[in-house]
């Protein structure tokens, strides 16, 4: 018999209820032979993009063959509402679903009674507080609890002949900050504070708590406070927060108990409900009649010393991960920390493609293994419920980028830091992906830079072979035509000696100049070939620097015809450096070029472009100098700036001396200094660093 596999969705692990609703699904579980696995998914958002970009996981669950799925629906649709909730849901097809928290039509849901509780409390405090004003601090517009809440304390009013107006009623978000916010705002407008706030939760209750604590006016001296959850610090809070008991605990194992019927074939209800209750604390002037408060007081202390050693474990695996390295020696690296956490098993499965092509999930591991896995093959190693051990999914997924997913099988307490881990690993992914595409982009802006001058070099060498190959063909044409001119003598018997002579010394002229033409163009076509094969190669070898500058020049002469810039070149021999010629061929076309159109408005100013070889203590310094139009001091600020260029529409793309800046600093290791003013020309200095002496 297969052993039943049941997900549990929920939003985070981060909030008491979530984890007090889990603790109830896993000790309910406890012995019943179930696979469990935890997934938090974070809250559903209310764009329909966004909802869209998050199906992905949702499809990747169900593949897993789920036999049954409890959704924490009243978390998950916190912030979208239940449409949302409703569009996830319906990807789950053929699979048994149990909602909880708040009613989801179409679906068996276990509810908590939001509103006989708060009404039962509101009752009471109207009563206590009767004639007081009132303010209402609400949740998300579209959040059924904080609706459900609001009803329950219309319905207290309007027992007592009142009722709840708009202006009484602030709009929140059940976060602490929002609402201390709110009610600070209110408060400075006042004369005298409400008599009593009235909070849909307990963290906003705390934000109000520290609004008036910051105010002129005190709880509950001056106004009373209640909240919803009974959260964990409710107790602890200063004074104590009156609040309604969310059975979070209760309700997840009534869900597990409805699940453990589903399973076994049963058909569960369409509604149940778990009920709550009122806590009295100090922020109504009550003493709360549990336990002796010096004694939970203790129990919190014990909590916090835990929490504060779990933290400092935690902050070092954080240091782990924003370390450069790659995933599979991270989650190596990660191991130890992750054992005193309590974490025994953490995968991260990446969609990549394997060796042969094929696609499917990479699972990579704590404990350094490493499998590819083909479609169809089992993913999960999940185990079944122990008291140990929660197993815990999470989507790894930043800036609309699906990765993967991260499994981990850890204590209970740990759960919450492997919900945080998660988004951390994607973040390190989404930025290694990034680094990867922007490495893409820049080799390819180097390639079309290189095949650019390429091209450049190409048109130079056919200008400047064109000159000595038709002077070549002009002398070998000549030569023929004398050669058939003597033949004719020969034939006719009228060559003399004196024809004879002066037929050898032009012919010795003649083959001379084809000599020297062809010597030429020979040399033109082996200094293109040299050049050409360096651009395109990225091979390191030695060379007389001053030779081959030049070899580069010879092919860039030609842009200077039809200008009125003169080139110098001063290249002292000797200088002899084992690096990579290529990148020096792309450096000096990109630096002669860029005097070339911005120092000289392409050419159309007159000027002296000098390029000087010198050898120095330090090994050599190469200087690119022009006596053109200079740069402003905002201009040198950004000049190696990508994109960044001052003739934006005239065939400027902004690469140039970006490029010049990433081969001297990543592949020569040659440092560069610019100066420049506008009127003064341009100056470039480069020299080796330190250590390419």
């Amino acid at each position: 018999m297969n052993t039943p596999f049941v997900l549990v969705l929920t939003p985070t692990f981060s909030q008491t209820i979530e984890q007090r609703i889990c603790t109830g699904i896993h000790e309910r579980l406890l012995g019943e032979n179930i696979k469990l696995v935890f997934v938090p998914l974070d809250y559903l958002p209310e764009d329909a993009d966004a909802l869209t970009d998050l199906f992905w996981i949702h499809d990747l669950l169900k593949s897993l063959q789920p036999d049954l799925l409890l959704v924490y629906g009243g978390g998950l649709s916190y912030i979208s509402g239940h449409e949302a909730l409703q569009k996830v849901l319906a990807r789950y097809t053929d699979i048994p679903v149990i909602n909880m928290g708040s009613p989801l039509a179409g679906y068996p849901t276990i509810e908590v009674d939001n509103y006989g509780a708060m009404l039962t409390l509101m009752r009471d405090i109207l009563r206590r507080r009767s004639g007081s004003s009132l303010l209402f601090l609400s949740g998300p517009a579209l959040n059924e609890d904080s609706l459900h809440r609001q009803r329950a304390l219309e319905a207290a009013l309007a027992e007592q002949g009142q009722t709840l107006t708009s202006d009484q009623i602030l709009q929140g978000d059940f976060t602490a900050a929002t609402a201390e916010r709110l009610v600070s705002r209110y408060l400075a407008k006042v004369d005298q504070p409400p008599g009593l706030i009235v909070c849909a939760n307990d963290l906003s209750a705390k934000g109000v708590l520290d609004a008036l604590a910051a105010s002129p006016w005190s709880c509950p001296e001056d106004v009373w406070v209640t909240g919803y959850d009974d959260f964990e610090y409710a107790a602890f809070v200063m004074p104590g927060l009156t609040t309604v008991h969310y059975p979070a605990e209760r309700l997840g194992a009534c869900v597990a108990e409805a699940g453990l019927r589903q399973l076994a074939g049963d058909v569960i209800g369409s509604v149940r409900t778990v009920q709550g209750f009122p806590v009295y604390r100090g922020s109504t002037g009550d003493v709360h009649p549990g336990i002796g408060q010096h004694q939970e007081r203790l129990l919190a202390q014990w909590e916090l010393l835990q929490q504060r050693d779990n933290n400092s474990r935690k902050i070092k695996i954080l240091r782990n991960v924003n370390r450069k390295q790659s995933l599979k020696d991270l989650l190596i690296s990660l191991e130890p920390a992750l054992g005193n956490l309590g974490v025994s098993h953490l995968s991260v499965f990446l969609n990549e493609l394997s060796d042969d092509g094929t696609s499917g999930y990479t699972e990579y591991t704590s404990q350094g293994a490493q499998r590819h896995l083909s479609p169809g093959q089992k993913i999960l190693p999940v185990k079944p419920v122990s008291a140990e051990n929660y197993w815990v999914l999470c989507p790894l997924h930043a800036e609309q980028v699906d990765y993967g997913f991260a499994v981990a099988c850890c204590a209970p307490q740990s759960a919450e830091f492997i919900d945080f881990l998660a988004p951390q690993l994607a973040e390190l992914l989404h930025t290694d992906a990034l680094e990867a595409k922007n490495e893409h982009y820049r080799l390819q802006n180097e390639l079309n830079e290189r095949m650019a001058s390429l091209g450049s070099l190409v048109s130079g060498v056919a200008h400047e072979a064109n000159t000595p190959i038709g002077n070549g063909k002009l002398a070998a044409s000549s030569m023929l035509d004398l050669i058939s001119q003597v033949k004719n003598d020969v034939d006719n018997s009228r060559l003399t000696k004196a024809r004879f002579e002066q037929f050898i010394n032009e012919t010795e002229e003649y083959a001379e100049i084809i000599f020297q033409s062809l010597d030429r163009a020979a040399k033109i076509i082996s200094n293109f070939k040299m050049v050409s094969v360096d651009q395109t190669a990225e091979e390191k070898r030695r060379f007389d620097l001053g030779e081959y500058v030049d070899s580069v020049l010879l092919s860039l002469r030609h842009q200077l015809k039809g200008t009125s810039v003169k080139l110098e070149a001063v290249l002292t021999e000797g200088v002899i450096v084992d690096t990579f010629p290529g990148a020096v061929a792309q450096v000096i076309t990109n630096l002669f070029m860029n005097s070339l159109k911005h120092g000289f408005d392409h050419g159309s100013l007159e000027g002296t472009l000098r390029i000087e070889l010198m050898k120095t203590n330090q090994c050599f310094r190469l200087i690119i100098a022009d006596d053109g139009v200079g740069a402003s001091e905002s201009v040198l600020n950004h000049i190696f700036d990508p994109f960044f260029t001052t003739t934006r529409g005239k065939g400027g793309s902004g690469l140039g001396m970006h490029i010049v800046f990433n081969l001297l600093s990543q592949k020569l290791n040659w440092s560069i200094d610019v100066q420049s003013a506008p009127g003064e020309g341009m100056k470039i200095i480069l020299e080796p660093n330190r250590s390419e002496r």
